[in-house]
């Protein structure tokens, strides 16, 4: 079964920014059949505190397809975001997530996984802009507008320079930002790497 899950409370997406990226997808996908699920929880609150998306979670079945539009979504802290994910693949589901385009599931391999952590990480850590960018993080980047669009196109086997010139920049500044992202590690899903390591989900469905 499908589900789309959105959070009318997040602290960076609205509810129609989430719903359009998902709708697109489905459309491409030719997905018909999904239920929906909108969390309405406070961002304050924490992953263990959260009991309808607890009860959501527990309620899946094997091989049941989770779509939202970014990890995000489900929390800024990375800590619970790997806390779901551990649940996404010991109870055996897949994920999508839309603004990337990509599908993870128990036998992803763990570079993708660990891309997508960094990225946000990475935009928890260049959030405080006025404070200055810590040591080692990365700025914001004009291109992230284009992020979708560079990710589809070197899905799509694009050379630098075509996606270049597609966007009308020059070829150095995307080749820097494809590399500052990390964005062919993510797009490379069939590269041979070690399997994430099944854990079990530490999602308490109490309280």
């Amino acid at each position: 079964m499908n589900y789309i899950y959105m959070r009318s409370k997040n602290d960076r997406y609205s509810i129609a920014m989430q719903e359009k990226s998902i709708q697109d997808f489905l459309h491409s996908r030719n997905i018909t059949e999904f239920a929906e699920y909108i969390e309405v929880a406070p961002v304050s609150l924490k992953l263990d505190e959260r009991r309808e998306l607890k009860e959501f979670i527990h309620s899946l079945k094997k091989e049941d397809h989770i779509i939202l539009y970014d990890l995000r979504v489900i929390s800024p802290r990375v800590g619970e975001v790997v806390q779901f994910l551990n649940c996404i693949f010991s109870h055996d589901l897949k994920l999508t997530i839309t603004k990337y385009a990509i599908t993870i599931e128990k036998n992803t391999p763990a570079h993708i996984v660990i891309s997508l952590l960094n990225q946000l990480r990475e935009e928890n850590r260049s959030e405080p802009i006025h404070k200055g960018r810590p040591k080692g993080s990365i700025s914001r980047s004009k291109y992230d507008v284009y992020r979708d669009k560079i990710i589809q196109m070197l899905k799509e086997g694009k050379s630098v320079s075509h996606i270049a010139k597609s966007l009308g920049v020059s070829r150095s500044s995307i080749r820097d930002y494809i590399a500052s992202r990390e964005l062919d590690k993510i797009v490379m899903g069939e590269i041979s790497s070690p399997n994430i390591p099944k854990i079990s989900c530490k999602i308490n469905n109490k309280g």
